[in-house]
């Protein structure tokens, strides 16, 4: 129906204006040269999307996912949050069965999204309170790790731009399935095209505060970290 088609159709066009801005004044992020500059505009072709285009989409956000929890799981790690860690861990080994080519269920990625969050918002409280564990040098080099997955997850998150505008133009769900993409597909991409925008700025935010507590506290700082944020190397 029309009025579906349009709701979808804003959806993606969000995300498409979300990753090719700014996000926001915590930071710098400079997304072009993640490959999602204009180079994505729409060309014409209002065909419906190829199976393939989508199930790369969903497996490249996949894959920006597991380097992010793994990065936020070492950065709790490296900052005594124990607890906070194993969530995000044990996140990111569910979608490890995905790796392989399975698609989680759009409420398996909806409960997904909600734990990054809230990993996130625990290590921002961290990095700007008293509250955490102070480094040593052996949870330095844990912190800087985790500074690099999260800081390759964000990158990836901004490479989504190049694999949604293949498919931006007919996220109509009932044109993908008549184009043989399988139901669980269309719906995961359907979530990605609501929620990747608002995830990515939580977690440059993220990535931002946790470069600045690294620079702070004497903690090496990797440069994919640092070119996350445009303030490259």
């Amino acid at each position: 129906m029309p009025n579906r088609s349009l709701r979808i159709a804003l959806l993606t066009a969000s995300l498409a204006g979300a990753l090719a801005a700014p996000a926001a004044s915590y930071a710098q992020i400079n997304l072009q040269q993640f490959g999602s500059g204009n180079k994505s505009e729409s060309t014409g072709d209002t065909a419906a999307a190829q199976p393939s285009a989508l199930g790369s989409l969903v497996q490249n956000y996949l894959g920006a996912n597991q380097q992010v929890l793994t990065g936020q799981s070492s950065l709790a790690s490296a900052m005594g949050m124990s607890s906070v860690a194993s969530q995000a861990q044990s996140a990111a080994g569910l979608l490890s069965g995905a790796s392989s080519g399975g698609v989680p269920s759009a409420s398996v990625l909806s409960q997904l999204g909600g734990t990054q969050q809230s990993v996130s918002q625990s290590l921002m409280q961290a990095f700007s309170g008293n509250a955490a564990t102070p480094p040593t040098a052996a949870s330095k080099q844990t912190f800087t790790d985790g500074l690099a997955s999260l800081g390759q997850g964000v990158k990836q998150y901004a490479g989504l731009q190049s694999d949604l505008g293949a498919v931006k133009n007919s996220m109509n769900m009932s044109s993908l399935l008549q184009a043989g993409t399988n139901p669980g597909t269309a719906q995961a991409a359907s979530y990605i095209a609501q929620s990747a925008p608002g995830q990515l700025q939580s977690l440059v935010q993220t990535l931002t505060q946790a470069v600045q507590y690294a620079k702070t506290n004497g903690i090496s700082v990797p440069s994919i970290a640092a070119s996350a944020l445009g303030a490259g190397q």
